[in-house]
């Protein structure tokens, strides 16, 4: 229709006015609700010191450390890694040929020594007497008696390389000094090792561990710690604390542990130092990762409980938790699980966090 027609004009009010009463009609649009989510959140804890964990390795209380004390070839070993051994027991033994032949040799020195001393005593008799009766000048007698001592200590010298002989065959077999189990082997047949060299080492009686501590941390015998070993947890004390400095300003401190634990088995020993009241801690669970060691970061609610990340340095873990250094103040709320799969910024509705829940 044109708009010049007659009755156009009185359409177009009529579409306008209807319009407009449709829009008074309308609701206003709802405002749109923030994303909230559900989330397990932990208060900070607060506490003392930091319980700063010392690595150690478990040996016997009671070990040998075995060698062979001559010279040789090895010509057989009785015993593997592992066997259990009785005290007395044979070890090893090197090759006895060359030791007998010089205990052999040795002997027959002493044997001739024994004849010239022989010899040299009659002498020394019959000069003796024929001075007494006159017939022997005293120079004849004191060379006699001067010609018996050098027989009596050239006998004494073959004597005792005999006797050297006879424990140098004797050291050829090594021997268990006491019942244990073999916790090392260092030779095998046919090698050549010299005196002194490891040849075995037998794991005894008892069991301790030995770590190294900062000489500033001071520690006493007698005194109780917590040893742990995985999710494993022992009590323990400290037997005994050396008292020479080791490279590095470290001193080594010998641990109580338990009997069954194995031999080279690795504990960590929990020792308590000093701190203050307001040390926050966290569970380890709600520590992401970061990239620099030491650094991470968590997920701090912030006012009406919005998230954001904040960057934290972590202490020793003590159990299930952690230290915190810096980042965290006393009263902080931190989300506990599925923090890595929350934005920074999101709104969330804190569940307390049932500890121990997975």
């Amino acid at each position: 229709m044109n708009p010049t027609t007659p009755g156009f004009r009185p359409r177009a009010i009529g579409l306008a006015a209807l319009a407009a009463l449709l829009t008074a009609c309308s609701p206003e649009p709802a405002p749109v609700a923030p994303n909230v989510r559900p989330a397990y959140v932990v208060e900070v804890r607060t506490g003392g010191g930091e319980a700063l964990e010392w690595a150690g390795e478990v040996r016997a209380a009671r070990r040998a450390e075995l060698g062979f004390a001559v010279a040789g070839r090895v010509a057989a070993v009785a015993v593997e890694v592992g066997d259990a051994v009785r005290a007395g027991q044979v070890l090893a033994r090197l090759d006895e040929q060359p030791l007998r032949a010089q205990l052999a040799a040795a002997a027959a020195e002493q044997a001739r020594a024994e004849a010239q001393q022989a010899e040299a005593r009659q002498r020394w008799q019959r000069l003796s007497t024929a001075r007494q009766a006159g017939a022997a000048s005293a120079a004849e007698a004191g060379a006699a008696q001067a010609e018996l001592a050098t027989a009596e200590a050239a006998l004494q010298a073959a004597q005792a390389q005999r006797a050297l002989a006879a424990w140098q065959l004797e050291q050829a077999t090594l021997r268990a000094p006491m019942a244990g189990v073999v916790g090392a082997r260092q030779l095998e047949p046919g090698q050549s090792t010299g005196p002194g060299a490891p040849a075995l080492a037998i794991d005894g009686a008892g069991r301790e561990l030995a770590i190294l501590v900062p000489a500033t941390l001071a520690l006493k015998p007698g005194q109780t710690l917590a040893l742990r070993q995985g999710a494993r947890t022992e009590p323990s004390r400290v037997l005994r604390v050396a008292s020479r400095l080791e490279a590095g300003g470290v001193r080594r401190v010998h641990l109580a542990v338990p009997d069954a634990a194995e031999v080279g088995s690795v504990w960590s020993a929990a020792i308590e130092t000093p701190g203050t009241p307001a040390t926050p801690w966290v569970p380890m669970r709600a520590v992401l990762p970061a990239s620099e060691p030491g650094q991470a970061t968590l997920l701090r609610l912030g006012a009406g409980n919005r998230t954001e990340r904040v960057a934290v340095t972590l202490g020793a873990p003590q159990g299930d938790w952690v230290a915190v250094r810096q980042g965290l103040t006393a009263g902080d709320r931190v989300v506990v699980a599925g923090a890595v799969a929350i934005a920074p910024g999101t709104v969330v509705a804190p569940v307390a966090w049932p500890e121990g829940a997975r």
